[in-house]
């Protein structure tokens, strides 16, 4: 199948006999966005922003990388370029931003990645600036961190996302970019922290010879 080909409504059961909702073998649940944007605006207080950034990154992490095995395991695709591509799609049909992407080249052999797109409609940007005046960093971390997490999942190595241009900031839209960690400086320093111990996982299932 092609990447556009994918409906997340296929994929969803609802179980109300259980109270389960599931998406092939992930169990899913619903929230409102503004009840995830009060906990995040909670932790910002509590824990400060650098501490609340890390710990969003890292639930974006595990839900991107979570997705992507659903994807590669229930669903067979025309082409590894396909499969990646159904990550801006799945994350599309969440419902948590619409995802186009840009650039796109990948070289598995030397392990490199370079995938840029547009977001738009971002619930983290929305919820953020709910609470917040417009800084000068990017603040969809959920979202950097999911992208990075598909994108480590689908290369089987060390891959972090960064917004360039976030609505947060005062753009008028989202971009992502994301890249083999090798490509970055030291503005990927805080998002190598926050994934450092998915990335050590990564490296024990995934050496480095293969």
């Amino acid at each position: 199948m092609k990447a556009t080909d994918f409906n997340l409504r296929a994929g969803i059961k609802f179980d109300v006999d259980k109270g389960l909702t599931t998406f092939q073998d992930s169990r899913l649940v619903i929230f409102d966005s503004n009840a995830i944007g009060l906990l995040r605006n909670e932790l910002i207080q509590v824990l400060g922003l650098k501490k609340a950034k890390i710990i969003f990154l890292r639930f974006g992490f595990q839900h991107g990388y979570a997705d992507f095995m659903q994807m590669s395991e229930n669903y067979k695709f025309d082409s590894e370029m396909d499969l990646l591509a159904s990550g801006p799609i799945i994350h599309t049909w969440e419902g948590i931003v619409h995802a186009k992407p840009k650039d796109l080249s990948v070289d598995r052999k030397k392990g490199e990645m370079f995938f840029t797109g547009i977001w738009t409609n971002s619930y983290e940007a929305e919820q953020h600036l709910s609470y917040h005046k417009p800084g000068k960093e990017p603040v969809c971390w959920s979202l950097m961190g999911y992208a990075s997490g598909y994108a480590t999942a689908f290369l089987r190595k060390p891959v972090i996302g960064i917004e360039p241009v976030c609505r947060g900031k005062g753009d008028k839209h989202c971009e992502w970019k994301l890249m083999n960690i090798e490509a970055w400086g030291k503005e990927a320093d805080l998002y190598k922290e926050a994934y450092s111990e998915f990335f050590e996982k990564v490296a024990i299932k995934w050496p480095k010879s293969q």
